[in-house]
């Protein structure tokens, strides 16, 4: 097997191809796709056929596949119930008129993926399976360049500090902190060594990040809106127009994402599986 490695161009990411990931992988391949990941933070492997379980043997190499516990008032769409540890953000409706998935249409800020939880997830895994005709992209921001790059001043601001992370399941806008006790929330660090190369990067995001430890709201927005404005440059910027059959890794600590919008009439269908993290060092 011989794995072909080709750099996007933008400030992060990189295709592979010469692999099929509907095989089992030998321990060698693993490996060499994990420093892939760690080199490029998000890896593309276009025109894959593989099923949920494939996927999920896939996510296995990385890590314990991500199995979310959710309320129990959560009903859970009938796609996600049928292999655990696979859900599908989706606009598709079910033969009963339900929309199968979740985080389903519409414009996404910039966000890390459970920033709001304790253990944040340490990769996200997304598969193509309908693309709408327009729209719907996915954008990554690579926040080891972002942080490297921030001015000193706000670099100063953040360095040791914790950001309020709140999720409200909007998918613009941010949270009404005045109900903070009914959301799910976490203290994170602003900045994050990277466990395995030990990289910094921002750990912050529009979408998520509401307050910064030890200042006030006021002031705590003042600088998150500038270190957001900085993160989201599109010179750090990698945005992916997605094809059926791409199936999409990336570093959950090393980069944050986003959605572009695209009609509501239009099905968009990725399958998604993650990989647990642990309690991020400062």
């Amino acid at each position: 097997m011989t794995i072909l490695v080709t750099p996007t161009g933008a400030a992060l990411g990189a295709r592979v191809t010469g692999i099929d990931l509907s095989q089992e992988l030998a321990q060698e391949t693993v490996e060499e796709l994990q420093a892939t990941i760690h080199e490029h933070v998000v890896v593309i492997f276009p025109g894959q056929d593989f099923s949920p379980h494939d996927q999920l043997r896939f996510a296995r190499y990385l890590g314990p596949a991500k199995q979310r516990k959710l309320p129990d008032d959560y009903e859970i769409p009938k796609s996600s119930r049928e292999v655990p540890g696979i859900a599908y953000v989706s606009n598709v409706r079910d033969e009963d008129g339900k929309i199968d998935g979740v985080i389903p249409d519409g414009e996404m800020w910039f966000h890390h993926d459970t920033c709001y939880k304790p253990e944040p997830d340490r990769y996200t895994m997304l598969y193509g399976v309908q693309i709408p005709r327009k729209g719907g992209n996915t954008m990554w921001a690579n926040m080891v360049m972002a942080w490297d790059s921030l001015p000193g001043d706000l670099k100063n601001k953040l360095e040791g500090r914790k950001a309020l992370n709140v999720y409200d399941y909007a998918t613009m806008g941010r949270p009404d902190l005045a109900g903070l006790e009914n959301m799910e929330h976490a203290w994170q660090p602003a900045v994050v060594p990277h466990p395995v190369t030990g990289r910094k990067a921002l750990f912050v995001s529009r979408l998520m990040s509401c307050r910064l430890q030890g200042m006030d709201d006021s002031k705590s927005m003042k600088v998150l809106n500038a270190v957001f404005d900085h993160a989201e440059q599109r010179q750090f910027i990698y945005e992916h127009a997605w094809n059926i059959g791409d199936f999409v890794i990336w570093d959950n600590l090393s980069c944050t994402h986003a959605r572009t919008h695209f009609d509501l009439g239009d099905d968009r269908r990725l399958r998604r599986c993650k990989v647990n993290g642990t309690v991020l060092a400062a």
